[in-house]
């Protein structure tokens, strides 16, 4: 009893088979350096247009047996920081008097049409009768501010440490600190080197900068200057997909458009047929045609022209989480967009893919299938230290054309009657192991009447 017990409960296990490529609709080629161990696609237009899921959850991997390799999804970059490379930046030293403070300095200053500095020279005595108390910097090149400054000095003795202050100024008048009491070194100990020469900077954009340091500390001679700019945020590269209006007998100002697909995007176009054209319109939604519209946002839509300059209107930030249908409602009051096609563009931040090259190639891209459920590892599991990306490298691999696996029956809603039946032999297994139960336990509780019931059967 307890055998047959346990081989129903076993079966389902037993019926669910390792997933194949056939069990997706649709497939792609992979090509990848067989010498690295981990590789990136990036997710093209195609793919969203099979997926059965919005999230890619039936989304595989497979090598060239037809195993699953594992796989992971970056997580979408919308912006990224690009870091300036370092600009060199114009000295020119600052020669005083006594104790004069550096805004007490005779100097003249010659400067471009553009503001650049052409020469910098002190008044009354030589050079060699004043001392060195700073640097006049030129950063008006520099579009941005400055995140640090890298400096450089000559210096007869093999240790120093110090001390600098900048200052930053647009018209060489008007001063604001950007670093104070930034401490520089150049240290030897025990046959090693510590050098400490960069002074980071609070951000503000100045055309020249002032570099000096305090009355009792031994000049920094020779001084060059290296300027990093500070990042700059942009946004991240996004993949746009057309689409036109299907012809509908939908009332005046309603244009629809099927996706095709679970689409995952952020930002939204309007292609206005006619230039002159400013409208008032409402966008929205639905997962299924049967499905009520949603309304997700509204926005005004221009396309003027003047002369031979044409201005349109910008993206619209709407969220698609993988409807398919769309509806942009159009108010008529002004007479609407006029004759022509009224299309939209829906722009997203593509989505990569990594997995491991495990087993041999070549490895096929597959997807699209109503029963398959999400297999992406966190992407930290696959990618160890993946906050700094310091360890592991990951190389990126081209996919080629689309190909047909087992088609687009994959993608509708199948009825798996091999697993209703497994089902139901369970539980008409266990249902019959309850009445068996429930029929020896009245044995034992009741003996007697049990003999006496089958001496009278018989």
């Amino acid at each position: 009893m307890i055998g047959l017990l346990f081989a129903l409960l076993l079966i389902p296990t037993l019926s669910s088979a390792a997933e194949r490529p056939m069990d997706f609709a649709y497939g792609m080629a992979i090509e990848a350096d067989a010498a690295h161990g981990l590789h990136e696609i990036e997710i093209p237009a195609a793919v969203y247009r099979a997926v059965a899921r919005a999230d890619l959850g039936d989304v595989r991997v497979f090598n060239g047996v037809g195993e699953v390799v594992p796989h992971a999804l970056r997580p979408r970059v919308i912006v990224k920081e690009q870091a300036g490379a370092t600009v060199s930046l114009p000295a020119f030293p600052l020669w005083g008097e006594g104790a004069n403070g550096l805004d007490d300095l005779n100097l003249r200053i010659e400067k471009r049409r553009d503001g650049v500095i052409a020469e910098v020279r002190g008044r009354g005595k030589s050079n060699r009768e004043k001392k060195l108390r700073g640097y006049l910097l030129d950063a008006t090149e520099l579009p941005g501010s400055l995140a640090f400054l890298e400096l450089g000095w000559k210096s007869s003795a093999d240790n120093f440490i110090g001390t600098v202050r900048i200052d930053g100024s647009d018209d060489l008048t008007h001063w604001k600190v950007l670093a104070d009491n930034a401490t520089l070194a150049r240290l030897s100990f025990g046959g090693h080197q510590v050098m400490r020469n960069r002074v980071e900077l609070r951000r503000a954009k100045s055309n020249y900068l002032r570099l000096s340091w305090p009355e009792n500390q031994q000049p920094l001679e020779g001084i060059t200057a290296r300027g990093e700019p500070s990042s700059i945020v942009a946004p991240s590269p996004r993949l746009w997909q057309r689409f036109v209006a299907a012809p509908s007998n939908a009332k005046n100002g309603e244009y629809s458009y099927d996706l095709s697909g679970s689409f995952t995007f952020d930002r939204l176009r309007v292609q206005l047929p006619q230039p002159n054209t400013l409208v008032q319109l409402q966008i929205l939604s639905r997962m299924k045609s049967t499905d009520a519209w949603r309304p997700v946002t509204s926005a005004l839509a221009y396309r003027l022209r003047e002369r031979d300059a044409e201005v349109t209107s910008q993206e619209i930030a709407a969220t698609g989480q993988g409807e398919r249908y769309w509806l942009v409602r159009v108010d008529q009051q002004g007479g609407g967009v006029g004759s022509g096609d009224l299309a939209i563009e829906i722009g997203w931040v593509p989505q990569k893919l990594v997995f491991a090259a495990r087993g041999a190639g070549p490895f096929q891209l597959a997807y699209g299938s109503s029963r398959a459920k999400p297999a992406a590892l966190p992407i930290e599991s696959l990618i160890p230290r993946y906050q700094t990306e310091a360890q592991f490298q990951v190389a990126p691999a081209k996919l080629g054309a689309q190909t047909t696996l087992a088609g687009a029956a994959r993608l509708s809603v199948m009825r798996d009657y091999k697993t209703m039946g497994l089902w139901a032999s369970l539980i008409f297994g266990v249902t019959l192991l309850g009445w068996m139960a429930l029929r020896l336990t009245r044995q034992v509780a009741n003996p007697a009447a049990e003999s006496r019931s089958a001496e009278n059967s018989h």
